[in-house]
């Protein structure tokens, strides 16, 4: 599940709307508040508004909780004082909320010049708070790290004065362990470490792991999962599996992640399945040859990727783990899907960047759709121009022979048989032809994907979050239900996954400094 994270200065009164509705106003810019949802199992349980006020001292602030239901209902508050906090994470389980900060004397201080700073006593800490939802502080505790300082403090003069801003090499992660209590995920200054917690707040156990590029942490019934990533010769390959039991936190063997031929993999989803709770993995397989060739379309129309994957992990061995491999770079899918994953229904490449699960088994995979097509005018420009060797090259180096532009929404399935097919397409806003060299990433990361789905219904929805309107698709019924334009006058919406079956709407009014919340039902 996408985490939901908005920013914003809050009156302490806020408006309630409705039951599902509210309003928050800025009204004073040295109180800052921050939202996050509470999770459960991977589903939104409630909402949290943490709030910094005054300053209690030189060193520390008051703070306040507000704690809402999955309706924005409000359920309670807690007050309390403590050093500088950045709340990171919020879990839930058995009536207990864990709270997870980076807790900092040093970060964001201003000093005079480099003596003062190298005089100064910092202390960084990892910082978990256990509560009630009745607003008792059960536990706290703190486990010192250090901080991964900003690269311009190495340079800053001795004279000059400067801030320091220092942060986690790994951002903090934390998930529930069902009627056990917490696992807590962190990278510093000095390494890796997974730490499990019980319902009361006492520390279990700690592991040490070794620092690698990235990390998603992930729990389901007993066990810890991290997905971990390192560097290797496909950028976008180099998973690994580590797992551990949540109880005496024993760690069993790594999972190297790779197709039955040695292929590296690309990672979209790491989940629970909807049924069963168990974890599944979904994603592309890099081809051996043009893995790494993935900058521009004219490189991503050759075939980086040779098909798509999903595996359950059903245990804590490689046998243990289900894989479907389903490859198009041999000729299986044709005439739908050809080797370089040109899909010919909707005569364009596609490329898979979301990925999810349906309650019937199926591996549904999203992705922006590109066309590639020549530049006529740089191809008979320099036909015209061949006698004069220089200028020839020069128009062809400056305007290319391709051209390229991101469209639609390719939508495919992957069946609990492993059969593989294209499922629709859904409309979105066509970017202009780029030249077919020139980067298509900030065309796909400008559109993002959600899932939400209704446990009563079976239904399944995509929302699709594009730079001018945000679409929400029905798999079930192969249509889009709702179009929301992402600014209407002075109002910028944005919509995100709320509580089964629903969808938060988030209205931000800049004119008159208010940001609306509302939960609206999916059907």
């Amino acid at each position: 599940m996408k985490k939901l994270f908005i920013c914003f200065t809050l009156c302490v009164n806020a408006i309630a709307l409705t039951a599902q509705s509210k309003v928050f106003k800025e009204i004073n810019e040295d109180i800052s508040s921050e939202m996050k949802i509470i999770t459960q199992d991977e589903a939104l349980v409630g909402y949290l508004v943490f709030t910094q006020l005054e300053k209690a001292s030189e060193d520390s602030f008051n703070y306040k909780i507000s704690l809402m239901d999955e309706n924005l209902n409000d359920i309670g508050t807690v007050n309390f004082k403590e050093e500088k906090l950045d709340l990171d994470a919020v879990s839930f389980e058995q009536d207990v909320l864990c709270l997870a900060y980076l807790k900092s004397n040093i970060n964001g201080k201003v000093f005079k010049n480099r003596k003062e700073f190298n005089a100064f006593d910092a202390k960084n800490a990892i910082f978990t708070q256990f509560l009630t939802l009745d607003g008792k502080i059960i536990k706290t505790n703190s486990t010192t790290i250090s901080l991964k300082s900003a690269e311009y403090e190495l340079w800053a003069s001795a004279r000059s004065k400067f801030t320091y801003y220092g942060g986690l090499k790994h951002r903090i992660q934390l998930k529930n362990i069902s009627q056990k209590g917490f696992a807590c995920f962190y990278g510093d200054k000095d390494g890796c470490n997974l730490i499990s917690y019980d319902l009361t707040g006492k520390e279990l156990w700690k592991k040490s792991i070794a620092d690698e590029q990235a990390f998603s942490l992930l729990t389901s019934k007993a066990d810890i999962y991290l997905l971990q990533k390192v560097k290797e010769k496909y950028y976008e390959g180099g998973y690994y599996l580590l797992s551990y039991n949540a109880e005496d936190g024993k760690a069993y063997d790594k999972i190297t992640l790779n197709d039955k031929e040695g292929n590296s993999l690309k990672v979209l989803s790491f989940a629970n399945d909807p049924v069963t709770g168990t974890p599944y993995l979904s994603g592309s397989i890099i081809d051996g040859e043009k893995g790494n060739r993935t900058d521009n379309g004219k490189q991503l129309s050759k075939g980086p990727y040779s098909g798509l994957f999903v595996m359950d992990v059903k245990g804590h061995t490689k046998n243990d783990i289900k894989q479907t491999f389903t490859y198009w770079n041999d000729g299986s899918q044709k005439p739908t899907i050809s080797k370089r994953a040109y899909i010919s229904e909707v005569k364009s490449y596609a490329v898979m960047s979301g990925s999810f699960r349906d309650y019937n088994g199926n591996t549904y995979f999203a992705g922006s759709e590109f066309i590639k097509k020549p530049k006529i005018g740089s191809i008979v420009s320099s036909v015209i121009f061949l006698p004069l060797f220089i200028i020839t090259p020069t128009i062809l180096a400056i305007g290319g022979t391709t051209k390229c532009k991101v469209k639609d929404v390719a939508l495919m399935k992957l069946n609990t048989k492993g059969a593989l097919s294209f499922e629709s397409e859904i409309p979105c806003t066509d970017s202009k032809f780029i030249r077919g060299t020139f980067m298509l990433d900030d065309f796909f990361r400008a559109r993002n994907f959600y899932a939400v789905d209704n446990a009563n219904t079976k239904a399944s929805y995509i929302i699709v979050d594009d730079s001018k309107d945000i679409m929400i698709y029905n798999i079930n019924q192969k249509k889009i239900v709702r179009t929301v334009s992402h600014k209407d006058g002075k109002i910028r919406t944005n919509i995100f996954p709320a509580k089964e079956g629903h969808i938060m709407v988030v209205e931000n009014n800049r004119k008159e400094k208010y940001t609306r919340l509302s939960i609206e039902a999916l059907n």
